[in-house]
């Protein structure tokens, strides 16, 4: 029997499309007796393909059997077929914030912004401690660049389960980027020792310590996050950025060239050297860019020009 969920604001608007769906599929599984069904309105919760692929799906006959069929959906990599099953399963049984946040966090990963939102103030409107949803939203706001909002997210998070290294990795990001080195430190310690075969964590470990000077130990942790994932290209690239301020060019171009071609390469350690006021190596960087690809000639000769300028007001 199909129970009508409540309603949520913003969420009871008319759906055409995926909401025609569900309503099939519960008159299909309640065909036994008369039922009054209406429009799923969690289904505005969905991101995906057309809803037209699941029309044929056999209907369910309770909650945990959507959430199961969900969460293999997940496993399986079907993350559109896992939304959908979890949104059935709100139409039996909408008062569970760990469905919501599995919502949340799958249009998370999918950048759809909006629709995690909303799940994951629904998973908190169920359960505001639900760490997983205080963690998705948190990483939702850095995405979008409000910091304090995310701070304060996150730190709930890991204040209601210790154990989301997400969360302290986020943590220690906003750390670096209010320059509070030593606790954005403490916060990827904390995440390494959850997750300690991260390359994530080991990559923005080394980034922290490149900030503050730490190069011999920053090389230690790229390293480590690309034994861990050699096709790290943030790792590759803070490598070379790494190699190029120690003046260690060959190996500089070598590690860049992991994560982008030579042109791109040469130019990338002019900028930097150009960052940092060394102009004359700058220039024979980008001058070297310019002749290694004819197809980068123009980008190329405008930072040569850049760069002569600065050297005429007086730089080295």
């Amino acid at each position: 029997m199909t129970m009508t969920a409540p309603s949520k604001p913003g969420l009871r608007r008319r759906v055409s499309g995926l909401a025609a769906v569900f309503t099939a599929l519960a008159l299909a599984g309640c065909a036994s007796g008369p039922q009054a069904v209406t429009e799923n309105p969690y289904s505005e919760l969905y991101e995906g393909k057309s809803e037209l692929a699941f029309s044929t799906l056999m209907p369910v006959s309770s909650a945990e059997e959507a959430i199961v069929r969900g969460d293999a959906a997940y496993r399986s990599g079907n993350l559109d077929q896992a939304v959908f099953e979890y949104i059935r399963s709100l139409e039996l049984k909408p008062d569970n914030a760990e469905v919501f946040y599995k919502i949340g966090a799958i249009n998370l990963h999918k950048q759809a912004h909006t629709k995690a939102a909303s799940a994951f103030r629904l998973a908190l409107e169920q359960d505001a401690k639900h760490p997983g949803a205080l963690e998705g939203m948190g990483l939702m706001l850095m995405q979008q660049r409000d910091y304090e909002q995310a701070r304060g997210m996150l730190e709930a998070a890991v204040a209601a389960d210790d154990r989301r290294w997400q969360a302290y990795n986020g943590l220690g990001i906003l750390a670096d980027l209010r320059g509070d080195f030593p606790e954005a430190r403490d916060y990827y310690d904390k995440a390494l020792g959850i997750s300690p075969r991260n390359a994530r964590i080991h990559n923005n470990l080394g980034y922290s310590l490149y900030l503050v000077g730490h190069y011999n130990r920053a090389e230690y942790q790229y390293h480590a996050a690309l034994s861990i994932d050699p096709w790290h290209e943030r790792a590759w690239r803070n490598l070379g950025q790494l190699y190029t301020r120690l003046g260690r060019y060959d190996e500089a171009l070598d590690v860049f060239s992991k994560a982008m071609d030579e042109a791109d390469a040469w130019n990338t350690m002019g900028y930097i050297r150009m960052s940092e006021g060394d102009y004359k190596q700058a220039e024979e960087f980008f001058r070297k860019a310019a002749k290694v690809s004819p197809s980068y000639h123009e980008t190329a000769n405008d930072n040569l020009a850049q760069v002569r300028r600065l050297i005429a007001r007086g730089g080295d």
